[in-house]
């Protein structure tokens, strides 16, 4: 088959195809082609396709998880784009959500305001505009970067050869679904479920089971030292433990800096965001943090600035995070998992202070749940400067080698998954 009968064959099975996109990063390669099917059964028919042509291809939703993943491809081969399969059923009594991959959280929030439903699902950090079905198999979406197995039901799979089958997960321990998919929702550390690192099974629609919305909240911070210390993470973990917080993060001071925050604290903030569904709740559990934090040596104080959003160290917005793609300075996340493990914590971090490329990074870190953290750092550049480019590489290479040393997964590629 030549490469120009293949897109049209591509075309008359129901997709678009065009050209793909630049990239940044370095390895791997630009893909031959992207695709996107304009249904289910022309995603069928291009699998199809693609598999009688010896086409290597892998699949993400609407390309815009900026951070996580990137437009390339380990070898030569095509990007299946799910963009428009956007299908979305929502049952307002019972709180659940049926989404394909091309449902963004914009959508459903939207459906979820007409319905006056009392359930939400909060966007993660690369914007409202990416994919809620994407987002849970590759990120996770609830408490900080985590979500449990309870969250997602009634699996839709696409195999490689292009046939359907619907799974069920009914608990942690379905052998079933295991080895259908083969990985949970959320992080992991072996590929993921959706395709973003890995040449797997495709999951093509999935059941949310919404939280419900918590009307009351507080943001709080912990005001710590300029260096994590032991007794902090283990604050930290315990909050995160006992479910007292439904978000939080740990900054640096250079980190406010480069997102336009400023506090009179010049040490380490631990951002809290605290939920209740009455203002008593509420209370309780705030009185309940501050009482574990006073164990542990530290303070608790309200969060006057509110919570930086990742999109400002870019110049995105919350509504056109894609717009980020056209300014003259560039980013790149990179990203390890590491165990938390208090003093494994604080060991990586001297580490990262040492190197001299590295000693003043941004860094942020975040919970996939109580065992486990994502250090992620932010490397930014001017994309027409030789210098700075040449200086990207330098940090990042620093970066690699010390998550190397320590034996650490990248979170991009799936992340860090303990099986219980």
């Amino acid at each position: 088959m030549t490469a120009t009968a293949l897109p049209d064959l591509l075309a008359n099975a129901g997709a678009v195809v065009r050209a793909a996109p630049d990239s940044t990063v370095p390895r791997g390669h630009r893909p031959d082609w992207l695709v996107e099917p304009e249904s289910l059964a022309g995603l069928m028919a291009v699998v199809g396709v693609l598999n009688a042509a010896g086409v290597r291809w892998r699949v993400d939703a609407l390309g815009r998880n900026w951070g996580y993943d990137d437009a390339r491809v380990p070898e030569p081969g095509a990007i299946v784009r799910l963009a428009r399969l956007d299908r979305l059923d929502l049952d307002a009594e019972l709180g659940l959500a049926t989404v394909e991959p091309g449902v963004t959280f914009a959508q459903l929030q939207r459906a979820l305001d007409e319905a006056g439903a009392p359930y939400r699902l909060p966007p993660p950090g690369s914007g409202p505009h990416t994919s809620v079905l994407g987002n849970a198999l590759d990120r996770g979406l609830l408490a900080g970067l985590g979500e449990r197995e309870q969250h997602c039901r009634d699996f839709l799979v696409l195999s490689r050869e292009g046939t359907l089958s619907r799974l069920d997960w009914t608990g942690d321990e379905d052998d079933r679904v295991r080895r259908a998919l083969p990985y949970p929702p959320g992080p992991h550390s072996r590929g993921t479920v959706f395709q973003t690192g890995g040449h797997g099974p495709v999951v093509v629609e999935l059941t949310h089971v919404l939280p419900p919305a918590v009307p009351y909240t507080a943001p709080l911070v912990l005001l710590a030292g300029p260096e994590p210390t032991e007794a902090l993470l283990r604050c930290w973990r315990e909050l995160l433990h006992h479910r007292l917080v439904t978000g939080s993060l740990l900054q640096p001071v250079a980190r406010r800096q480069m997102q336009g925050v400023t506090t009179a604290h010049d040490g380490l903030v631990l951002y809290l965001t605290v939920g209740a569904v009455s203002r008593p709740m509420l209370g309780t559990i705030v009185a309940e943090i501050r009482r574990i934090a006073g164990q542990h040596g530290l303070r608790v104080a309200l969060d006057a600035v509110g919570h930086a959003d990742d999109l400002r160290v870019v110049g995105g917005s919350a509504d056109q995070p894609e717009t980020v793609a056209g300014r003259p300075v560039g980013l790149e996340w990179h990203t390890a998992c590491l165990p938390f493990d208090p003093a494994l914590v604080v060991a990586y971090w001297r580490a990262n202070q040492d190197d001299p490329a590295l000693a003043d990074g941004p860094w942020t870190l975040r919970p996939l749940d109580s065992r486990a953290l994502v250090w992620l750092a932010p490397f930014t550049y001017r994309k027409s400067d030789p210098a700075s480019r040449s200086d990207l590489r330098r940090r990042v290479d620093a970066f690699e080698r010390i998550r190397t040393a320590f034996g650490l997964t990248a979170y991009r590629r799936g992340g860090l998954w303990t099986p219980r």
